[in-house]
């Protein structure tokens, strides 16, 4: 079993009156694992009868590096393309985990198109590996893999960390364009937890560096963590062009038999790009939370996706513990946020979650009357610290009319629109609408702190806009700071969050 053990990444969690928020470092801060032994796999000229412990000795197939190595090693893979259905059979130790990379600067191709099964590199129930500098590709048919890592319901999973791994053309389909069925899926890197105890599930699971694009999933995501999943970092991340949602944590949908843990947990997913993932079916977006509890979702930029950030429900439970922070947020299709559960028929909702200190602008260009932020079935949940600059509907936000819904704060935000006239705009709040910010506040009695002016961005004239502030700006020092609970947290910059005891509105702090 792997619980809370951390191969190289350690985690902080502390915790607030309305949620969880986590300090992590970096995983390229962390000090490389000396190896003991070095094996060599060469698809050219290597054979498998060796012993693999010398370029002149290697191994031919990447099969026989999983099923060999020893705890301690660094496995070696010369450059070119292997068309290998893999499958790993091998576990590092706590201090001695197994590493997996390419030779020198080698260009690694492990592709699917030759395979029989779905899946090209299959992981159940081990741990303490290391997977690096390759790329995972070219695998067309219903329910294509790129990546599983499984605990199997008595098994468990964990200390297992990909980096520079690139997935591309992993596809339920080879057109781009076709309407899936409900069943229709493919899934570059998927981690499904089974486990039916804590002992069980999938720890301590790093993500970093990785590439995912050009996939055709379906209804899937391009990189997902689902079921009994505690403990997973998924870091500077490029998710681009993929045909749904990128990147996803998951709970409540029977992928462990026991209720209480099926939910993706006790995350981070920091530090990615994720831009134009997009569905011609659905409502994707960069990054969702659907039913996951105390994770946070912190310093990513997400635009021209679907939704840029989703924290939603669509199963019965709750997605619980959420903190959406330092984000930079624009031009999604649809709103910027979507918070909330959002079929009646199901108990799903959202609760004590915290959305804070993001950078929104012109998100909904599909003008479909959604706005920058869209809530739904959602409870106890804070909105401030943000500055939401919107396009020329002036619609600033929706407040969909469904329960439950209670507890809902609004506060220290700025608000701006394209016209310029806080007159002109519309909010639709419930059955209500309000054409004006002043006649929002007085009805709905948020935002006492809240102002409604031009944040003065630094540019906003280019493809990807310049969202710090000028110095000018009426956003400086005009957040609340107690809701910024981690002492060393970080802006999008990376630079501190709280200065002299002041916080800025948005995602960027003037330093």
């Amino acid at each position: 079993m792997f619980i809370k053990y951390l191969l190289i990444f350690p985690v902080l969690f502390y915790s607030c009156s309305c949620n969880k928020e986590y300090s992590f470092t970096r995983p390229d801060q962390q000090p490389p694992v000396p190896s003991l032994h070095t094996y060599y796999v060469d698809g050219a000229t290597g054979n498998d009868q060796n012993d693999g412990l010398s370029l002149a000795r290697a191994w031919k197939t990447i099969q026989q590096s999983f099923n060999a190595a020893q705890p301690g090693s660094t496995v070696v893979i010369r450059g070119g393309t292997y068309y290998e259905e893999l499958v790993v059979n091998v576990s590092g130790k706590p201090d001695h985990p197994i590493t997996f990379t390419n030779y020198a600067q080698e260009k690694v191709m492990i592709d699917g198109s030759k395979i029989r099964g779905n899946t090209i590199l299959s992981i159940t129930d081990k741990g303490f590996l290391v997977f690096k500098n390759l790329v995972i590709q070219n695998i067309t048919r219903n329910n294509a893999r790129g990546i599983l890592v499984l605990a199997s319901p008595n098994g468990a999973a964990g200390a297992l960390h990909f980096r520079n791994i690139r997935f591309q053309n992993i596809n339920w389909t080879n057109n781009a364009q076709a309407i899936p069925g409900a069943n229709d899926n493919a899934q570059p890197f998927i981690a499904l937890g089974r486990g039916l105890t804590q002992d069980n599930a999938i720890s301590n699971l790093v993500i970093d560096s990785c590439e995912f694009s050009h996939n055709i999933t379906g209804f899937s995501e391009s990189l997902s963590v689902d079921g009994n999943v505690d403990g997973f970092f998924i870091t500077h991340n490029k998710v681009h062009d993929n045909t749904n949602i990128g990147i996803a944590a998951e709970g409540h949908y029977g992928t462990s038999a026991t209720a209480s843990l099926d939910q993706a947990r006790e995350g981070v997913i920091s530090e990615n790009i994720c831009y134009n993932n997009v569905s011609l079916y659905a409502t994707s977006g960069g990054i969702y939370v659907d039913g996951g509890r105390d994770i946070r979702v912190d310093r990513n930029a997400s635009f021209q996706n679907g939704y840029g950030i989703e924290v939603g429900n669509e199963k019965d439970g709750t997605t619980s513990n959420i903190s959406v922070t330092n984000n930079l947020i624009y031009r999604n299709k649809v709103s910027g946020l979507a918070i909330g559960g959002y079929d009646p028929k199901t108990t799903g909702q959202v609760v004590d979650c915290i959305f804070r200190n993001n950078s929104f602008y012109q998100n909904n260009t599909n003008l479909d009357g959604s706005g920058e932020l869209y809530i739904t079935k959602a409870s106890r949940c804070v909105i401030g610290n943000n500055v939401f600059y919107t396009n020329n509907q002036n619609l600033l936000f929706s407040l969909v009319d469904i329960l439950p819904q209670s507890g809902i704060s609004l506060d220290y935000n700025d608000w701006f629109t394209v016209g310029a006239d806080a007159g002109k705009t519309w909010i639709n709040w419930r059955s209500r609408q309000f054409n004006s910010f002043k006649n929002y506040r007085a009805g709905t009695q948020q935002e006492a702190h809240s102002i409604f002016a031009d944040p003065l961005f630094s540019n906003v004239g280019t493809p990807i806009p310049d969202l710090h502030l000028q110095t000018m700006s009426p956003c400086l020092q005009q957040g609340n700071p107690a809701w910024i609970i981690l002492p060393a947290e970080r802006d999008y910059d990376g630079k501190p969050r709280v200065v002299n005891g002041k916080a800025d509105m948005g995602a960027y702090q003037r330093q």
